[in-house]
């Protein structure tokens, strides 16, 4: 998760419930509290704040699935198509200030390392670009996601060939 950049030295005063409840999750995840601090910090500067300002909802991954699930296939194209003209469009404009390919693809990435959505994997090969989105959540999931990235490259100018299965979908272009 954590991306290129040197660490400074900095004090803070930290509540002290939250300061036991950190060290308890570093200890759980053998890491140092410093480690888990600052992917905390990251987590939030690099996406967490860009999604409180469209309030966003966090859900365990099994009422997610169990929702998704819930939803017919071409109600789930329609969703991803205008979840897609807005989200993305939001959180890439406040964040990079346009919408490119590139902050497209940063976007998504910040999906995978942050949101815990899918795994992003990408190629990229005399300028032919393949993005892969892995994932556990079936078909649906494949479905919405394949609409809802697919509208922001779309705001970015490029139409991707989209392939997909029941654990990912592959975008290139």
């Amino acid at each position: 998760m954590a991306r290129e950049g040197r660490t400074v030295a900095k004090s803070f005063r930290v509540n002290e419930k939250a300061l036991g409840a950190l060290q308890e999750e570093a200890n759980r995840q053998s890491i140092s509290v410093n480690t888990l601090v600052n992917q905390l910090l990251l987590d939030y500067s690099e996406f967490g704040r860009f999604l409180q300002r469209i309030n966003a909802l966090r859900l365990s991954r099994k009422t997610f699935q169990e929702i998704l699930n819930s939803v017919p296939d071409d109600n789930l194209v329609k969703a991803g198509q205008i979840a897609g003209k807005s989200g993305p469009v939001a959180i890439i404009a406040s964040k990079w200030g346009k919408i490119t390919v590139s902050t497209v693809i940063e976007f998504i990435h910040d999906l995978s390392a942050y949101a815990n959505l899918f795994e992003y994997y990408e190629k990229n090969e005399n300028e032919r670009w393949t993005i892969t989105l892995m994932h556990e959540l079936g078909p649906k999931w494949s479905t919405f996601l394949t609409n809802y990235i697919g509208e922001a490259f779309i705001a970015a100018g490029v139409q991707p060939k989209t392939r997909t299965s029941d654990r990912a979908v592959i975008f290139t272009f």
